[in-house]
């Protein structure tokens, strides 16, 4: 196995499934430098990076954006 270093080019993939607002949820992260693939009620969002520093900040950052989405729809549904 290789081992990765600080200034290796990397990416991650996170895979949300069995998700209601998928649409609603890709759409919060429309501002985010990250690659989004939507099949049917999951998505797929791949983030890259010139070294493992920013792959890790670009992670937190759509992580962040999809957590407040997923609130936001929580509490919009809740109110319903």
């Amino acid at each position: 196995m290789m081992v990765a270093k600080k200034s290796d080019v990397c990416s991650a993939t996170l895979t949300l499934s069995q998700t209601v607002d998928v649409n609603a949820l890709a759409d919060a992260l429309a501002t985010e430098d990250v690659d989004i693939e939507i099949h049917s009620s999951s998505l797929a969002v791949q983030v890259s990076a010139d070294n493992i520093s920013d792959l890790r900040a670009r992670l937190n950052t759509a992580l962040r954006s999809i957590q407040a989405a997923s609130e936001s729809l929580i509490e919009v549904n809740r109110s319903r």
